[in-house]
């Protein structure tokens, strides 16, 4: 059975594109650093040794960015992350089609939320394969929700009548009426706890999603 693999940190985006560039020793070094821990704590789904995502990360470091790696960037985000913000929880949803919920979002009057859940966070912004655009269906999929926008992410969440998810189960990812109960312990407890949590650290809610589409 397919599951995707949800995280959330309170992090200082600006922070992080910052390092696009920087030349920055220690953030390749930190970075590389993380492998292990998170690999033993069976955190990693992506990078593994060293000597793969070394070359990557001095990509960032020096901003020689090619367009064309495999892959992108965003995968190296599961070992960022954890050195740009605070971690502030993690979840696995079964089952495919998760990003669907962004047009559940939309028609439930949570707008902001749609915005956050279906818009990705460019990391680095810059075009992928000679494309004129970033790439706009990234693989891990982050996206980002910070200032303004947060704080109505949280006011649609106060407000929201999880009755509609057991009324409306089409819905849900593919039509699913098994899925009613994750959804509602995403809306009801998960996404809650980490607006506020990164809210209270005056910082921007980034979700990274992976696994199986």
């Amino acid at each position: 059975m397919s599951e995707q693999y949800l995280s959330a940190f309170a992090v200082d985006a600006d922070a992080l594109l910052r390092t696009v560039g920087s030349g920055d020793e220690a953030f390749v070094r930190g970075a590389l650093d993380r492998i292990g821990p998170l690999r033993a704590a069976d955190q990693l789904l992506r990078a593994t040794e060293a000597a793969e995502v070394e070359p990557a990360l001095r990509e960032i470091a020096t901003g020689r960015l090619d367009p064309s790696r495999p892959g992108g960037y965003t995968w190296l985000l599961e070992l960022l992350l954890p050195g740009a913000g605070d971690a502030l929880g993690a979840a696995v949803l079964p089952g495919r089609g998760w990003h669907e919920l962004a047009d559940a979002f939309e028609a439930w009057g949570l707008p902001a939320l749609a915005g956050l859940w279906a818009r990705p966070w460019p990391f680095p912004p810059f075009p992928r394969r000679d494309s004129a655009a970033p790439d706009d269906d990234p693989w891990p999929f982050p996206s980002l929700a910070a200032g303004p926008e947060l704080d109505r992410v949280r006011a649609e969440l106060a407000g929201f009548d999880p009755e509609r998810i057991h009324r409306e189960t089409e819905l849900l990812p593919g039509g699913d009426e098994d899925a009613a109960e994750e959804v509602e312990w995403l809306l009801g407890e998960l996404l809650p706890a980490w607006t506020a949590g990164a809210l209270e650290r005056d910082r921007g809610l980034l979700l990274l999603r992976d696994g199986g589409k």
